[in-house]
This record gives structure tokens, C-alpha cells and sequence, in this order.
């Protein structure tokens, strides 16, 4: 059900294996037989229920660290507070979060999706009406993004209730790229334009240095003056890209 991870290439090796892409579950054609997929960016409860009423076999493969989101935004509009999701309402986790977290809210529009500051100040009339605001946040967004909303709510929130449920992995890249871009005039990030995380981790960088976002070592052609005046160059990559396609921009690197 969706791309399993944000990259194309190994979308297109999942597929020449026999492993398809959906946006929507076909009725199955093959009781006993067919197995659908849970990626790693979650579901909603009715996905779920509609791959067991199709007789599919399901495989959850959920990153744990989004079933927590999942979970405690659940939690938060079991226990009535107006829930606020910090990220991007296209990206899917955000999507399954927001489903799960309107199933048990006491109606759907106490589950809010803010992707910026200014989404917020939209509905502050609303926020300080609300007697409990309760937040959670897409796992690969910035913690820099949590401080300013932390910064902005607390003075005009009655009650507010925040569950840091930013990935360990992603703010320790992020980090780690930071410490790497500080010692260098030229960074070369590795994955697909529609990873949240890659795409986070070029905008965390683009202040510090010069900052190049690529998907394939092919890309790095057009950058050729860039690369060669540069006299250190750092890599690093989204938690989708695979070691092969880092390897490969390493080796065209080494040839410029």
C-alpha cells in the first residue's frame, strides 16, 4: 500500500521482483495467496480492517518509531485534547496519524494538521479556547520546528501537553550532518526529493554551506564547477537511500 520507502530506484527493484505499488487495495483475485504490505510510513485503522476483509494476508511493516505517533495521537484525542500534528498533511504517516487520531476524537476537526508557524496562528482563536492542546510531530521533522511552535503556544495555551516523537535516528543525521557541513564549503546530500527527511536535511545544511540535493550520481554533472572548486566536500543521505546509490556518488565524486 504506497511506496514502501521514499526512492525510486528501489521502488522499480520491488517491482521487477513482483513486488507492485497500490494506492488502492484491488479486491483479491487470489484468496490464501495474496499478501499486502503496511509500509514503513504506516496505515490508518481502516486499512488495516480493509486488507483483512479482502482476504488478503497482511504484513505490517510500520518503522515502530510511527506506530509510537500513531499511539500517543491516539491517546491524546481519547483523552480530549484538541490534537495538534506538526508536518505535512500529503506526506502518508501524517496522513495515518490524522486518521487514527479523528477516529477516537470527539469529532474530526479536533484533529489539526499544522505544516509551518503561520497554519498555527491561523486557528489561534481556536487554540485559546480550547482548554487542552496536546501535540505530536511527524517523526523526520526538524527539532527546530518543535522549539518555535513550543515558543509560540505556551504563553496562549491553557493546558498544553508536548510528546516529542521526532525519529532518534533522523535528529542524530541531522546533527551529524550539521557537525560535517561546519568543516566543509560544499555538501552533497543523497535521496529522493519526496523523502521528508532528505529534504530536511538540505534545508538544515543550505544555511551553513553550499548545499547540492541529488537523487543519482548522474546529477552530479551539472555541478561539475562546483565540485571541482571545492576543497572539502561532505556527503551524507536520507534513511531511504540505499548504501549502492551513496556509493556510486562517492566513486563520481572521486572521478570529477
Amino acid at each position: 500500500m504506497g511506496e514502501l520507502i521514499h526512492n525510486s530506484q528501489v521502488i522499480n527493484e520491488l517491482n521487477e521482483l513482483g513486488i507492485k505499488t497500490v494506492d488502492e487495495l484491488p479486491e483479491n483475485s487470489a484468496p490464501n495467496s495474496a499478501i499486502c504490505v503496511i509500509r514503513s510510513h504506516g496505515a490508518g485503522y481502516d486499512v488495516f480492517e480493509d486488507i483483512k476483509n479482502k482476504g488478503y494476508e497482511l504484513v505490517d511493516l510500520t518503522c515502530p518509531d510511527v506506530k509510537k505517533v500513531q499511539d500517543r495521537a491516539v491517546q491524546l484525542a481519547k483523552e480530549d485534547y484538541f490534537v495538534i500534528i506538526l508536518g505535512k498533511e500529503e506526506h502518508p504517516e501524517v496522513a495515518a496519524i490524522m486518521a487514527d487520531a479523528q477516529k477516537f476524537a470527539r469529532n474530526k476537526e479536533r484533529v489539526y494538521v499544522a505544516k509551518n508557524l503561520d497554519a498555527l496562528k491561523g486557528i489561534e482563536a481556536t487554540i485559546k479556547k480550547e482548554r487542552k492542546i496536546g501535540i505530536v510531530i511527524q517523526t523526520t521533522q526538524r527539532i527546530e520546528y518543535l522549539k518555535e511552535v513550543l515558543d509560540y503556544l505556551a504563553p496562549i495555551s491553557k493546558e498544553l501537553r508536548v510528546i516529542n516523537t521526532i525519529c532518534a535516528s533522523t535528529s542524530l543525521r541531522q546533527n551529524e550532518a550539521k557537525d560535517l557541513a561546519k568543516e566543509s564549503d560544499l555538501m552533497i546530500v543523497v535521496g529522493s526529493k519526496k523523502s521528508a527527511n532528505t529534504t530536511h536535511l538540505a534545508e538544515i545544511l543550505t544555511p551553513i554551506c553550499d548545499t547540492i540535493h541529488i537523487e543519482r550520481d548522474i546529477e552530479l554533472d551539472k555541478y561539475k564547477e562546483l565540485i571541482q572548486n571545492a576543497q572539502n566536500i561532505g556527503v551524507t543521505a536520507g534513511a531511504s537511500t540505499p548504501d549502492y546509490i551513496i556509493n556510486k556518488v562517492l566513486e563520481k565524486l572521486k572521478n570529477i
